[in-house]
C-alpha cells in the first residue's frame, strides 16, 4: 500500500514538475520568449516561419529594446506584406494557405517611422534600418508614412547617410495615393543649388573634398529624377526641364522623366527652343551656360567660346514625344550656327545639329523634307563645323567657318536623316551620284550611298551599288597582288629569320638557367651566361624593330586588300534594302514579314542580284537580314496609321539584341501604332526585361524604356506600372559623327 502511495506521489510531482506544454504553433507562444536572452533569437525565427501580423507589436517592441537590430525589422516588414494563397503555400505558412493572408502595414507603421525618424548616422544598424524601413514604406504606400520619409529626405546629406536618403527619396517617388505631396517633396530636392563641381578645384585635395559632395548631390538627385518618373506627374515639368542644365550629367534620368510626366513637358521644352522659356533663359543669363571659359572657369570672358547646350539636350528631348507639329521648332533651331552643346576635359562635344537631326528622324515629319534636302542639295543654310579647345589662359580655338555653303559635317548628318522624312522619294538619282564620285568626302559618300539604299525603287540602281562594290574588289585585288609579290617574299623571309633569332634566344636563356642551378658552375660561368643573355636580349630588340620593318609592306597592303573588300562587301549589302523594296512594293504585309526571315533566307532572295553570295559568310547573311528589316521598318514607318495592323508584330520583336533590327523597330513604332495602344507598355516590359543585364545593349534598353514611356500616356491613356526594372543610367550620348570612313578607291 505504501509503495503505491508513493508512486502516485511520485508521479504527481512529475506532472506539476513539466506543466502544460505551449502551443507551438500560436505566435503568441513565442512572442511572450521574444524578452528572454537564450530564447529571443529561436521566437524571432519562429514567429517568421508562422507568418502571423499579431506579432508585430511585440516584434516592434522588442526591436526597440534590443537596440533596433535590422533581422527583427526586417521580420516585421516580412509580416506585414500580404501573401495570396499560393505565396502562402510557397513560403509554408500554412494558416493562410487557404485564405491568403491581408497587408498589416498598419500595425508596422509606428515602427517604420520610428526608424526614419529616429535614425542615428553614427548607428550602422540604426542607418540600415531606415534604409529598410523606407523601402518598406515605399512598397506599401502605407498613410501616414509619407511624412516620415520626407524629414529623412530632407536632412542634410551626410555620407554615413545617405544609403537609407536614397531610399527614402526612392520610396516617396512610390506615393501613387499622394502624387502631390510627393512630387513637390522630389522636386525640392531636385531644385537644390549643386556644390561646386570637382573641376573647379584648385589642388587634388580640395577635388577629393569635392568629388565626394558632388557625388552624394548627383546620387541623391537622380534618385529624386527617378521618383518623378515613377509618379508620372505633369507638374514635374518645370522643374526637370531646369534640372536639364543644372546637372546635364544626369542627363538620360531628366530625359526618361521628362517624357514620363505626359505631354505638357512637352510644351516646356518647345519653349526653350523658340527662346520664349523665362525660367531657363534666366538659368542661362546668371549661370553664364551659353559660353565655355576653361574647365575650370578661368578664362577671360572674350576668350570664351560659345555652347549650344540649350538647343541640343531640348532637341534630343523633343524627338521622344514624335509629335510631327514640333519638327518646326527643330528646324527653326537648325538655322542657328552649330557649335559644340559642351566641351569636356577642354575637347569639344557633337554639336547642336546632332541632336537635332536625330530628333527629326525619329519624328518622320514629311514636312521637314525639304528643308533638309536643301542642306545637302542645295548648299543653303547651316553653320561652320565643330570647334576645339583651349589650354588654360590660352584662347580655345574657334568653329572652322564652312569654305562655302553647309559644311561637309552638316550634310553627312542632313543626307543620314532625308530617307525617313521623303514620302517621293525625291533625290535619290542625286544620292546616287554623290555615292559614286570618287572626288568627293568618303564620309558624304557612304552616307549617300546608305541614303541611296534606303529610297531607291528601282532595280537599275542595284547597278550604281554594283559598280562601287565592284571598284572596291579592284582596289582589293590590286592591293592584294601587291602583297603577294616582293612584300610577301620580303615578308617570308624576314619571319623565317626572326624565328631563328628567337629560337637562339630561348636556347641562351635556358642556358642561363642551367648554368645557374649547375653545383659545378663558378660565380665566373654564371656571370658570363648573365651577360650572354643580357647582350642576346638587347640585340633581340633591334631585331624585332628590323622584323616589323621588313614585313611591313606587305601587312599594310594585305590590310588594305582586306579593308577594300570590306568597303565593297557593304555596298553589296546595301542591295538588300533596295531588294526588298522591288519585293514587296505596297504589300505591308511583306514588309513587316521580314521580322520573320532568317539570314539564309534574306540571302536567298539576294541570289538574283548578288553573283557572289555563294562566298558569303553567316554574319555577312546577317548584314542583308539587317539591311531588309530597316528599309521594311523604314516604308512602315512612312504608311502611319495604314500600317498598324502589324503593330502587335513589331513590338514582339523589340525585344532583339541586335541594334541595328531593334532601332529601326523602335522608330517604326510610334509613326504606326494607334493610340491610345492597349498593349504597347507591356510588350515593350518585356522587351527591357529581356534586356536586363546584356551591357551590350544598354543603350538600346534605355531607347525602348523612352518609348515605353511614350506609350503609357499618349493618345490619353492612363500610365500603368512598369513590371521592367529600371535600366541602368547610361551616359548622355549624342548621334555619333561618322568614323569609319572608307578609302578612296584606286
Amino acid at each position: 500500500m505504501l509503495r503505491q502511495m508513493t508512486l502516485v506521489m511520485a508521479a504527481v510531482g512529475l506532472l506539476s514538475l513539466t506543466g502544460c506544454p505551449d502551443n507551438q504553433y500560436d505566435y503568441t507562444t513565442w512572442t511572450k520568449k521574444l524578452g528572454e536572452p537564450h530564447e529571443a533569437e529561436r521566437a524571432v525565427t519562429e514567429l517568421e516561419q508562422l507568418g502571423n501580423p499579431g506579432a508585430i507589436p511585440a516584434l516592434g517592441e522588442a526591436w526597440i529594446a534590443q537596440g533596433r537590430p535590422v533581422r527583427l525589422l526586417q521580420v516585421i516588414i516580412s509580416l506585414a506584406r500580404p501573401l495570396t494563397p499560393e505565396e502562402a503555400k510557397a513560403k509554408f505558412v500554412t494558416d493562410y494557405e487557404k485564405s491568403g493572408r491581408k497587408a498589416s502595414w498598419e500595425a508596422a507603421l509606428p515602427f517604420l517611422k520610428k526608424a526614419l525618424i529616429e535614425v542615428d548616422e553614427a548607428n550602422p544598424r540604426s542607418v540600415d534600418s531606415a534604409t529598410k524601413a523606407a523601402d518598406a514604406l515605399g512598397e506599401s504606400q502605407a498613410p501616414g508614412g509619407l511624412e516620415a520619409l520626407i524629414e529623412i529626405a530632407n536632412k542634410p546629406v551626410t555620407k554615413k547617410l545617405i544609403a537609407a536618403q536614397i531610399g527614402a527619396i526612392r520610396a516617396i517617388g512610390k506615393y501613387d495615393n499622394d502624387k502631390a505631396t510627393a512630387a513637390g517633396a522630389l522636386a525640392k530636392i531636385i531644385d537644390r543649388e549643386p556644390p561646386p563641381h570637382p573641376r573647379m578645384a584648385k589642388d587634388k585635395e580640395t577635388r577629393r573634398a569635392s568629388e565626394e559632395k558632388f557625388s552624394m548631390f548627383l546620387a541623391t538627385s537622380g534618385a529624386a529624377i527617378n521618383g518623378l518618373a515613377d509618379l508620372r506627374v505633369a507638374s514635374a515639368a518645370k522643374t526637370l526641364v531646369l534640372s536639364l542644365y543644372r546637372t546635364p550629367e544626369l542627363f538620360d534620368q531628366i530625359r526618361r522623366a521628362l517624357v514620363a510626366s505626359g505631354p505638357d513637358a512637352k510644351g516646356e521644352i518647345r519653349k526653350i527652343l523658340q527662346g520664349t522659356h523665362a525660367e531657363v533663359n534666366q538659368l542661362f543669363k546668371d549661370k553664364k551656360l551659353e559660353k565655355y571659359c576653361g574647365d575650370k572657369g578661368d578664362v577671360p570672358d572674350p576668350q570664351c567660346l560659345p555652347v549650344s547646350a540649350k538647343d541640343f539636350y531640348a532637341a534630343v528631348v523633343l524627338g521622344d514625344f514624335y509629335d510631327p507639329a514640333t519638327s518646326q521648332d527643330l528646324l527653326v533651331a537648325l538655322k542657328r550656327p552649330p557649335v559644340p552643346a559642351y566641351y569636356l576635359d577642354e575637347q569639344p562635344g557633337p554639336t547642336q545639329y546632332n541632336a537635332i537631326f536625330d530628333a527629326l528622324r525619329k519624328i518622320g515629319a514629311p514636312d521637314s523634307a525639304a528643308p533638309v534636302k536643301a542642306l545637302w542639295a542645295g548648299g543653303g543654310g547651316g553653320g561652320g563645323g565643330g570647334g576645339g579647345g583651349g589650354k588654360k589662359g590660352k584662347k580655345a580655338a574657334a568653329p572652322a567657318p564652312a569654305p562655302s555653303g553647309v559644311d561637309i559635317g552638316t550634310k553627312i548628318l542632313a543626307i543620314g536623316t532625308y530617307p525617313f522624312l521623303t514620302r517621293d522619294g525625291s533625290g535619290t538619282a542625286e544620292l546616287g551620284k554623290i555615292a559614286a564620285d570618287n572626288t568627293a568626302d568618303d564620309g558624304l559618300r557612304q552616307e549617300a550611298a546608305t541614303a541611296f539604299a534606303r529610297l531607291s525603287r528601282d532595280k537599275g540602281d542595284i547597278v550604281v551599288l554594283e559598280n562601287l562594290a565592284q571598284k572596291y574588289f579592284d582596289a582589293s585585288k590590286k592591293k592584294l597582288d601587291e602583297a603577294n609579290g616582293k612584300p610577301k617574299a620580303t615578308a617570308d623571309a624576314a619571319d623565317k629569320e626572326f624565328e631563328a633569332q628567337k629560337k637562339a634566344l630561348d636556347t641562351i636563356k635556358v642556358t642561363l638557367i642551367k648554368t645557374t642551378k649547375d653545383p659545378s658552375k663558378t660565380a665566373a660561368d654564371i656571370k658570363a651566361a648573365t651577360e650572354a643573355a643580357k647582350k642576346a636580349e638587347e640585340d633581340f630588340k633591334l631585331q624585332k624593330k628590323k622584323h616589323r620593318d621588313a614585313i611591313a609592306p606587305y601587312k599594310n597592303a594585305d590590310n588594305a586588300a582586306k579593308a577594300y573588300k570590306g568597303y565593297a562587301r557593304m555596298f553589296q549589302t546595301h542591295i538588300a534594302r533596295i531588294e526588298v523594296a522591288l519585293r514587296c512594293k505596297e504589300d505591308l504585309a511583306c514588309y513587316a514579314n521580314t521580322l520573320k526571315l532568317k539570314p539564309e533566307e534574306a540571302a536567298k532572295n539576294l541570289t538574283p542580284y548578288i553573283k557572289d553570295i555563294k562566298d558569303w559568310t553567316k554574319e555577312e547573311h546577317l548584314g542583308l537580314l539587317e539591311g531588309n528589316i530597316e528599309r521594311a521598318m523604314i516604308e512602315l514607318g512612312k504608311k502611319g496609321a495604314k500600317a498598324s495592323a502589324h503593330t502587335d508584330l513589331l513590338l514582339d520583336n523589340a525585344k532583339s539584341d541586335n541594334r541595328l533590327i531593334r532601332q529601326s523597330i523602335l522608330l517604326a513604332l510610334p509613326k504606326i501604332a494607334a493610340v491610345p495602344c492597349g498593349n504597347c507598355e507591356a510588350k515593350l516590359d518585356a522587351a527591357i526585361k529581356a534586356g536586363e543585364g546584356k551591357t551590350t545593349i544598354g543603350q538600346l534598353n534605355f531607347e525602348t524604356t523612352m518609348l515605353r514611356n511614350y506609350f503609357s500616356w499618349a493618345g490619353g491613356k492612363t500610365p500603368s506600372k512598369s513590371s521592367a526594372p529600371a535600366p541602368a543610367e547610361a551616359p548622355a550620348e549624342a548621334p555619333a559623327e561618322k568614323t569609319d570612313e572608307p578609302a578612296k578607291e584606286e
